[in-house]
C-alpha cells in the first residue's frame, strides 16, 4: 500500500495587483473553479517576484502598474532566469507598445481588465495547455501586425547574451563600452555582433546600427 500523499493536481496560480478589491475578486473567481488554486497574492511587483521564485507556480497573473516592480519587469526577470512559470498579463492598458514588450518577452497570455470572467478562466486553461492567449479585443491590425511580423521570430532566435549586446547597441554603446559592461573582451563582442547580424539576416558596414534605428519599436 502506498502511503505517500497524492500530489496536488490543481493548477497553482499566483496573482498580483495593487487594487485590493480586484485582487480579492480575481482570487475568489479562480478558487471557485474546479482544478484551479490560488497559492499566493501580492500587491506589488517585488512581493510577486519573491512568491513566484519561492513557489514556482504553474501560472502567474500580473498587473502591469504595480509598486516596486511592474508586471513587465517581473516577466523580464522570470524569462532571464529561465523560471518556468507561465505568465498572463492582466492590465487596463490597450496600448501597442506595452503589448509589444510583453510579446517580445514571450508572455503566455495578455488580457484587458474589462474582460469577462469566462475570458480569464479560458485564458488560464489555454495557457496551461501551452497555447498563447490574447484578449479578443486585441484581434485585428494590432495583433496581426505584431504576431505575424517576422522580425519578432528572428529576435527570439538570439541568445540571452546576444540580446544584451543588441540592447546595448541600441543605447549607442561602443564595442569597448559593451565589453566593459558585460565583462567580456572586445573580440567576443565583435563575435556576438557578427552572430546577431547573421541571425537577423543583415550585412554591411554599420548594419547593426541601421537595424536598431529602423526597429526600435521591437527593441523597447
Amino acid at each position: 500500500m502506498n502511503d505517500m500523499p497524492e500530489k496536488d493536481a490543481n493548477i497553482r496560480i499566483i496573482i498580483a495587483d495593487d487594487h485590493p478589491i480586484l485582487l480579492q475578486g480575481l482570487k475568489y473567481l479562480i478558487d471557485e473553479e474546479e482544478g484551479l488554486k490560488v497559492i499566493g497574492v501580492a500587491s506589488d511587483g517585488k512581493t510577486a517576484l519573491e512568491l513566484i521564485i519561492n513557489n514556482q507556480p504553474d501560472i502567474a497573473i500580473l498587473d502591469i502598474d504595480m509598486p516596486k516592480l511592474s508586471g513587465i519587469e517581473v516577466l523580464a526577470y522570470l524569462r532571464e532566469k529561465n523560471i518556468p512559470s507561465k505568465v498572463i498579463i492582466f492590465t487596463m492598458h490597450n496600448e501597442s507598445a506595452i503589448f509589444r514588450k510583453a510579446v517580445n518577452l514571450q508572455v503566455n497570455g495578455f488580457l484587458l481588465k474589462d474582460s469577462v470572467n469566462s475570458e480569464i478562466l479560458q485564458a488560464i486553461r489555454a495557457v496551461i495547455q501551452n497555447e498563447r492567449y490574447y484578449d479578443p479585443i486585441l484581434s485585428g491590425g494590432l495583433l496581426d501586425n505584431i504576431i505575424s511580423n517576422p522580425m519578432l521570430s528572428r529576435l527570439e532566435n538570439l541568445t540571452k547574451t546576444e540580446k544584451k549586446v543588441l540592447h546595448l547597441v541600441s543605447q549607442n554603446k561602443t564595442t569597448s563600452q559593451i565589453a566593459q559592461h558585460l565583462f567580456i573582451s572586445e573580440r567576443t563582442v565583435d563575435r556576438h555582433r557578427s552572430n546577431i547580424c547573421g541571425k537577423l539576416g543583415i550585412s554591411g558596414h554599420n548594419a547593426l546600427i541601421r537595424f536598431v534605428i529602423e526597429n526600435k519599436e521591437f527593441l523597447s
